[in-house]
């Protein structure tokens, strides 16, 4: 653990840290569920399929593929801090172009760079809260991070309900709205200090030193911080299949969840739910459950450990799905019932999330963070495109069972994956950094 030497100022940094990134959350799943709740906008005035619409909610996840991995690549070259900055001003700019595109191809665009700056942020964003955060702490920093995030769709929704009566311009207007939390974000971000340990890496010790005087760490702690001579591709050696391959098979995991995100409203009006009503439903039976999850996993991350948060919510969204399924048949159709599976899905998913977005950037060590989380972001934002645009199609072509039940083989899938492959060596709760990183550089 980090000797502090004035905590009434660490305490301070610690919250603009939660905050600032915080936010960056929040942007990315405001705008995700956008597209959601503005569905209906979206199809009639752009005069667009179903097929056609989950290509479009996917671009997003499309150019997050690419702006994790290459800003993996870039927060372990320049900084945590500038790819920080970097990935709101990117992202601002073509959240303003999407509410002005003049038709759906240019729309397509704006979304893969918007998608591309999303991705790129989760990079810097999560591996500074595992830089900074004190062990004991680090797993309820995730999940404050998804608190916020959620809360975001939740607003989304909210506001998408409200401007119904917009008709067309629901979804313009929505876009545009994106853009000021992330300006926000971006005020607060030029605060925050580059991280000792990416400096100390890096041989910077004067700016490390002055990094931790500002946010009241001791200077003892700048020789513990890794300091590595080999390169990269070495580094990287002793985690392939430790924790690469199995972690990115368990990000599948977000095919559920992105798909339920951003599809719920269609898979309601389906089942011939009101659009208005379909909206509501999703805010009220998906999203505040998994706020609701959210917060009641605050606690827990730091108690049960990663590893068992993931079993939890994995094969609980599972059997929520089946359930789903159930109640959603011809033979035993209850809307209710339905809602409360639904609900019960989202309250559970929410023991997973914070942890496949997290765990890479404490299992691998401070040279090669960056990388590790952008591959780690880039499966996720995989399993974000398969998840909406195959969801999509398997809506249309095999109804509300098909999506539903491959959701559900996804969810035991990753389970098997995370207690046989990944196991116990990959638990990383109320560990430091750097013993984590010593289990593997020994094998």
């Amino acid at each position: 653990m980090d000797k502090i030497i004035d905590n009434n100022l660490f305490n301070k940094f610690i919250r603009l840290l939660y905050v600032a990134t915080a936010i960056g959350a929040f942007t990315d799943i405001f705008d995700t569920s956008v597209v959601g709740g503005a569905s209906a906008s979206i199809i009639s005035s752009l005069k667009i399929t179903t097929p056609e619409f989950g290509l479009l909610g996917s671009m997003t996840f499309v150019g997050g593929l690419f702006g994790a991995i290459s800003f993996g690549f870039l927060s372990d070259k320049i900084g945590r801090k500038r790819s920080f900055i970097l990935t709101l001003l990117l992202f601002i700019i073509f959240e303003l172009l999407s509410g002005l595109a003049p038709n759906y191809d240019s729309l397509l665009v704006f979304r893969v760079i918007v998608g591309f700056a999303i991705g790129a942020d989760y990079v810097p964003a999560i591996t500074l809260l595992s830089e900074f955060v004190e062990p004991d702490k680090r797993g309820s920093s995730f999940d404050f991070f998804w608190i916020i995030a959620n809360v975001g769709a939740l607003v989304a929704y909210i506001i998408a309900f409200l401007l119904v009566p917009l008709g067309p311009y629901q979804w313009r207007v929505l876009f545009i709205l994106g853009v000021i939390p992330p300006v926000i974000g971006l005020v607060l971000r030029t605060k925050l200090p580059e991280t000792p340990r990416w400096l100390a890496v890096h041989n910077r010790i004067p700016e490390a030193e002055r990094a931790v005087d500002e946010i009241g760490l001791s200077r003892d702690n700048l020789p513990k911080y890794e300091k590595y001579i080999e390169p990269e591709s070495k580094l990287m050696k002793p985690y392939i299949w430790g924790v690469t391959v199995p972690l990115f098979l368990v990000m599948l995991l977000n095919i559920p969840a992105s798909g339920l995100l951003e599809l719920t409203p269609i898979l309601l009006i389906s089942l011939h739910i009101p659009k208005s009503s379909a909206l509501l439903f999703t805010a009220g039976a998906w999203i505040t459950p998994v706020i609701i999850g959210n917060i009641v996993a605050f606690k827990l991350m730091d108690i049960l450990g990663r590893i068992k948060m993931i079993v939890i919510g994995a094969v609980g969204l599972g059997l929520a799905l089946i359930s789903m399924v159930i109640f959603s048949s011809h033979a035993h159709f209850n809307v209710p019932l339905m809602l409360i599976s639904l609900a019960i899905g989202g309250f559970i998913q929410s023991f997973y999330i914070p942890v496949i977005y997290s765990l890479s950037t404490e299992l691998y060590p401070t040279e090669i963070r960056g990388i590790g989380q952008g591959i780690s972001v880039g499966g996720i934002r995989v399993a974000g495109i398969i998840g909406i645009l195959g969801g999509a199609l398997l809506l249309t072509y095999y109804k509300v069972p098909g999506m539903l039940l491959t959701y559900a083989a996804i969810c035991f899938g990753a389970t098997l994956v995370t207690v046989f492959w990944m196991g116990k060596k990959t638990e990383t709760n109320k560990k430091e950094l750097e013993d984590i990183s010593a289990r593997f550089e020994k094998d």
